[in-house]
């Protein structure tokens, strides 16, 4: 669909749909969003997460951080319950301009932008966009901004893996059999170790029923967290950090798939870049370490109000 002109916001509740579920409809589709907090001096965050393909969870310890301002997160289109999303509209800019829509019907002036993984992926590239304006400061918890980054770091992790695990890797991805049993299961043992380290948490993340996101995951990614063959296999924005003014916090877990060496040296290509590690975590550290997350990032934000 063609960008509308002059169109017009909407706080929607489709037939049938809970109360308490709100949308935003705009000219790229119907985002599903939840808002906690009041309204306060202090500038509101944006949470961006994870995927591509992925969904915001309206109970997430994340929302701990609305103590004392508004915090927002969504699910981004074709995921969720968000409105389907075209084939065609499966790329980075698609995301950045749902955001952009969102900020403008939201009323956002300034605001701190945060997201994990994939999010922190769009979280710099409409920093980039927008030439940082409205931005005050950027969390970027377990970041993917270098796909060749990212995969060597897999590699290296794999490495750790038994040697018959290494092999069927290996073996699998050579012949395209990364929907194989044997496969699946090396990939929760890497899972386990460095994407989510509480098993029932763990099974209930890789039994979510999420097709339509599954499939723009594996169009702009791939098949696993190990390799990328999607439309993101040459991603790198690392040559751009240094145009990013504002305070950054970087964040990773001490078994994250992103890794604190990684994390590290993208804190410093960054003016004013930080980084932070967060002891006996991995990738997905608001289900593993909520109360660290907030102490970190409440500190780092507080500095700044």
């Amino acid at each position: 669909m063609a960008p509308a002109i002059g169109h017009t916001w909407s706080h929607i509740y489709c037939q049938g749909r809970p109360p308490d579920v709100p949308y935003i409809e705009h000219h790229l589709g119907r985002t599903h969003y939840t808002v906690k907090g009041k309204a306060s001096e202090h500038p509101p965050i944006i949470w961006l997460h994870g995927g591509p393909g992925g969904t915001h969870n309206p109970a997430s310890s994340l929302f701990s951080l609305a103590a004392d301002r508004k915090v927002y997160a969504y699910t981004q289109l074709g995921s969720g319950k968000s409105s389907d999303l075209h084939k065609r509209r499966w790329r980075i800019s698609t995301f950045v301009e749902e955001l952009n829509c969102l900020i403008d019907a939201w009323g956002l002036e300034h605001f701190h932008l945060m997201g994990g993984s994939w999010g922190t992926t769009l979280a710099v590239e409409s920093y980039l966009k927008r030439r940082g304006k409205g931005i005050r400061s950027l969390v970027l918890q377990s970041p993917m901004l270098c796909t060749n980054d990212w995969q060597q770091d897999a590699q290296k992790l794999i490495r750790k893996l038994p040697a018959e695990s290494q092999k069927v890797i290996y073996h699998c991805e050579a012949v395209g059999a990364t929907d194989a049993a044997v496969y699946q299961n090396v990939l929760k043992t890497y899972y386990s170790r460095h994407v989510l380290r509480r098993p029932k948490k763990l099974a209930a993340m890789l039994s979510r029923n999420n097709p339509r996101g599954a499939a723009i995951y594996n169009h702009m990614w791939g098949a696993s967290e190990f390799s990328a063959t999607g439309t993101l296999r040459n991603y790198d924005r690392t040559t751009e950090l240094s145009k990013i003014k504002v305070p950054t916090l970087i964040l990773c877990g001490e078994h994250d798939e992103a890794t604190p060496q990684t994390g590290k040296r993208y804190a410093r290509l960054l003016e004013n870049g930080r980084f932070e590690e967060i002891g006996g975590g991995s990738h997905a550290l608001w289900e593993e370490k909520p109360t660290a997350m907030r102490v970190r990032i409440q500190r780092f934000i507080h500095s700044l109000d």
